[in-house]
């Protein structure tokens, strides 16, 4: 074990802190003057590329921004502009070591070769979600909770994800900006080492003191990467940068603000629409085929079996509205949230928007209620004022 960095999640939580502390100032102290050298855990940079300029949870258009495959690594692909970026920081690599202005005998830092790039966020939130079904079915059963219906399993689950949801998140939204979704769902993102990120030994040994080192972060710098100060390996495109703006023009998109509001979108628009069928699923994982039922009558105890109420999605639709759902969702997303609203601000909220859904519809509800959920501003908590933030959005668009 290293006596002044962690190598693995292992060791006392006094141990790990002074450990991962002394890490990164090490790092940090490392090169002097590189501002691509980013702490990807620190503030708004932990959000970068999965959340819009107003901390609005977003995923990958496809219509708009393609993936495209790296040539050395045809199994992982990244958004089309990062892998242009990134195999010409390759070439300029393999050409320098060629050359003798690197060492060329660097495990990772002479020839780069992608490890990791961008998983399927569809995918992604599809195993996390059956992992979380089973840990809320696992819950419901250990607590011998029976529900006969659709609105008795509502009720439990909210009681559940009231203790679960701010820590493990159940909506699509909140799982993208929480940290069990990577950076690299972003697309932004390629990994040139598959080390573990919990050994900062390794991270010291193989990158921060290589004699190729300060040529990395430079060449990155030069190509419009940033480099994860806390995994080494890790080349962040800056969307923002000069460099990388160039390779993005090539596809069309020529400002920071073309790429994020083209070639993004917003989790909930895609996601909402799919939220019922996740209720009825999990509440068709939860119910039990039938179960007994005791109850005293006239001083006897009498035994009644139970069978749970069966609904297909047609059903669901014609005994619960749309407004229904949208209220159980903003619920949901409130318990998700590190928000600091008062039980009344979050009806009122809830109240505006429904209404705001009843003359708009369901996008824009949704579009209101997660620019003021996840804003880091005061709430205000009335129709008026979102009103008023409706008018301001329509005179930016005219």
């Amino acid at each position: 074990m290293s006596d002044k960095y962690a190598e693995s999640n292992n060791e006392s939580s006094k141990d790990l802190f002074e450990k991962r502390t002394i890490y990164r100032v090490d790092v940090a102290n490392s090169l002097d003057g590189y501002t691509n050298l980013v702490d990807f855990n620190f503030g708004e940079k932990f959000l970068y590329g999965r959340v819009s300029r107003l901390f609005v949870p977003i995923e990958l258009e496809p219509a708009s921004l393609n993936t495209k495959y790296f040539k050395a690594a045809p199994a992982l692909s990244a958004i089309n502009f990062v892998v242009d970026a990134f195999e010409d920081l390759a070439a300029y690599f393999a050409k320098c070591s060629a050359g003798g202005q690197i060492d060329p005998n660097d495990t990772y830092l002479s020839t780069l070769q992608p490890y990791a790039a961008m998983p399927d966020p569809n995918a992604l939130y599809s195993n996390y979600l059956t992992t979380q079904f089973e840990e809320i079915r696992g819950a419901i059963k250990n607590k011998n909770i029976k529900v006969r219906n659709f609105d008795e399993f509502m009720l439990e689950l909210q009681l559940l994800l009231q203790i679960s949801a701010p820590t493990y998140p159940f909506t699509k939204p909140a799982f993208i900006k929480s940290r069990i979704c990577p950076i690299n769902a972003s697309g932004l993102a390629v990994e040139i080492s598959d080390l573990n990120t919990a050994n900062d030994e390794e991270k010291i040994n193989q990158f921060v003191s290589s004699k190729n080192w300060e040529f990395y972060v430079n060449a990155c710098r030069s190509f419009g990467f940033m480099v994860d100060r806390n995994v080494p390996w890790r080349l962040v495109a800056d969307i923002a940068s000069s460099p990388m703006l160039e390779y993005a023009k090539e596809y069309g998109f020529d400002t920071t603000n073309v790429i994020l509001g083209l070639g993004y979108v917003p989790v909930h628009l895609k996601y909402f629409p799919n939220f019922k069928y996740h209720l009825l699923n999990l509440y068709n994982k939860v119910k039990l085929k039938s179960f007994l039922e005791t109850e005293l009558c006239e001083g006897k105890t009498l035994v009644r079996r139970i069978i749970p109420q069966a609904y297909s999605i047609e059903q669901l639709d014609k005994l619960y509205p749309e407004t229904y759902f949208l209220g159980l969702y903003f619920k949901i997303r409130f318990m998700e949230e590190e928000s600091q609203f008062a039980d009344f601000e979050k009806e009122m909220l809830i109240d505006d928007c429904i209404e705001i859904y009843q003359n708009k519809g369901a996008p824009e509800a949704l579009r209101v209620f997660e620019r003021i959920l996840n804003k880091p501003f005061d709430y205000r908590g009335s129709l008026g004022y979102i009103r008023e933030y409706i008018a301001e959005r329509t005179m930016e668009e005219l």
